[in-house]
């Protein structure tokens, strides 16, 4: 029992003897002011004495013997520092402390909590780089589609009047009157020597270009597509490679996928579904790695509402006005030339003297 209270005594002035040492006003007193950073230098270390003067020198486990050292006046400060810390260095500093007072009394301060690593120059350029813009929002639209090529040399182009056959050499072409256009919007050309009036009906094909085709926009300036129908989008501020989800709007319904460029750019041909309603449709681009999205909007035919074709295509009305007016063109042209002729074999002979 009594070496027990021994032990317990001898535990009890062990640990009171660091808290009288540091109560101890004749002690001096350290502080760390600065560690290793992107800037060239180590650590630095202010002492300031107490009432007894002391030898101070700031040592390091890869510098035992010393990297600084002064004397410390009672009641003085002095500033004591490392040689430089290379970039990812780690380094350890102890303060050893000696009294002058011939003694020869000594002890250190261990700086436990400063053990410090110098950052790379890795992390130091990142730290000190400005920071990356944020990206741009994601954008989407429909391209149109392109336009059908033009017509062979020769042939007869949407928007275009029907040419009329070239007079044969030899042949008097008769004086005609100004073309007249009727109420209707034909236009009636009246032929020398009473023949029958040429009417001509406008081409309807330049009406049909002006509608928008699929993929073009609407009236209302919204991509139309009937159901079925594939429409191309265009999409744009994803992360180069990340793989992009094209999803109809309010649904899981997943139409095509695509991979973004190194741009983040996409370009993909979507079907829309054979069964989806008439009106306004959203399709969403989602980033798989991202996140983000974006939409487009479509309005989708009724199954009954036929698309107009793209411009520069020929429908089949337009080529059906345009042959009926050729015909009645030539027709008024072989019969101005059967009445001259008529008329010269009325007369007869020219007599002579």
């Amino acid at each position: 029992m009594t070496g027990l209270l021994v032990l317990l005594l001898g535990a009890a002035v062990s640990g009171a003897a660091p808290a009288l040492a540091i109560d101890d006003p004749t002690r001096p007193d350290v502080r760390v002011t600065h560690g290793p950073s992107c800037r060239p230098g180590g650590i630095v270390v202010e002492v300031v004495a107490g009432t007894a003067p002391y030898d101070v020198r700031l040592t390091t486990t890869r510098r035992p013997a010393g990297e600084d050292e002064a004397t410390l006046a009672a009641q003085g400060s002095v500033v004591l520092r490392t040689g430089d810390v290379a970039p990812g260095e780690t380094i350890d500093p102890r303060v050893e402390f000696t009294a002058r007072d011939g003694s020869g009394f000594a002890y250190a301060d261990e700086l436990a909590d400063y053990t410090l690593t110098r950052p790379t120059v890795a992390d130091c350029e990142a730290a000190l780089s400005p920071p990356p813009p944020p990206p741009a929002p994601p954008t989407a639209a429909v391209e149109p589609t392109s336009p059908s090529p033009s017509a062979s040399a020769g042939g007869t182009t949407a928007g275009s009047l029907p040419t009329a056959p070239r007079t044969p050499r030899g042949t008097t072409t008769p004086d005609t009157a100004p073309p007249t256009t009727t109420s209707s919007g034909a236009t009636t050309t009246p032929s020398a020597g009473g023949a029958t009036p040429v009417a001509s009906t406008p081409s309807r094909s330049a009406d049909t270009a002006a509608a928008p085709a699929p993929g073009r926009p609407g009236p209302s300036g919204t991509a139309q597509v009937q159901p079925g129908g594939t429409v191309t989008l265009h999409g744009a501020g994803f992360i180069p490679g990340e793989q992009v989800r094209i999803l109809l709007h309010g649904s899981d319904t997943l139409l095509a996928t695509a991979t973004a460029d190194r741009d983040g750019e996409v370009r993909v041909d979507v079907r829309i579904p054979a069964g989806a309603p008439a009106g306004l449709a959203t399709l969403d681009l989602v980033g798989a790695d991202s996140a983000v999205s974006t939409g487009v909007d479509l309005r989708v035919a009724s199954a009954t509402e036929p698309v107009a074709p793209a411009r520069g295509a020929l429908s089949l009305a337009s080529l059906v006005a345009a042959a009926v007016a050729l015909v009645a063109t030539a027709a008024g042209l072989v019969s101005v030339v059967g009445l001259q002729h008529a008329d010269r074999r009325g007369h007869g002979p020219v007599p002579t003297s």
